[in-house]
């Protein structure tokens, strides 16, 4: 189960011009600062004079006790202004046992969605269903449930570098997995890259 998630874009799309990149605002309001962490100790920044502590072998899981608590996950989302997404797995809407279920959207993922850029935009998925388990399969008559599976709990659908700061510093705190979604091109797909 993949536990939080940041969604990086990174657009390089071609244009009439050549090549248009998107870049992010490196300035010092769009960074995470002594202001915007505040007492919110989770978003910190290590200390390179302090041996860092020394987390269970394991990572916190939801359940666990040393899972973030609904207010730290509020106070995230704060943090990063809003980006915090408890998503569901985009083919629950498929499936009459979700809260999600909805036969107009499912339809669409069923039959346009692999012709468009939905699983690039999506900030859940990564181009294929091998990393979540195949729990959430895409069908419009699926069998059984869909579960989360190694889809992630939360994501941080981050659009400038605070947000990154912000959910890496959340994530090493917290001692909670991250996995971290970059879109290099539209062409090109995303990739995922796992971090410890």
């Amino acid at each position: 189960m993949q536990l939080i998630f940041i969604t990086v874009a990174t657009l390089f799309a071609p244009s009439i011009q050549g090549l248009a990149v998107s870049s992010w605002d490196a300035s010092a309001e769009a960074q995470l600062t002594p202001d915007s962490i505040g007492d919110f100790g989770a978003v910190t920044f290590g200390d390179h004079a302090t041996p860092p502590s020394i987390h269970q072998r394991c990572k916190a899981f939801p359940g666990d006790t040393s899972w973030p608590t609904e207010n730290e996950w509020g106070r995230l989302n704060k943090t990063v202004g809003g980006v915090l997404l408890h998503p569901l797995p985009p083919a629950s809407v498929c499936y009459r046992t979700s809260p999600n279920f909805n036969a107009e959207a499912c339809s669409f993922l069923a039959n346009n969605a692999s012709g468009t850029t939905f699983y690039l935009d999506d900030p859940v998925t990564i181009l294929t269903q091998w990393p979540q388990g195949n729990t959430c399969l895409l069908s419009q008559n699926p069998t059984g449930n869909c579960t989360r599976g190694g889809y992630p709990v939360y994501v941080v659908n981050a659009t400038n570098v605070k947000h990154v700061q912000a959910a890496v510093n959340f994530a090493r705190n917290k001692n909670v997995r991250l996995v971290i979604k970059f879109v290099l091109s539209q062409r090109m797909g995303s990739a995922g890259l796992t971090t410890t």
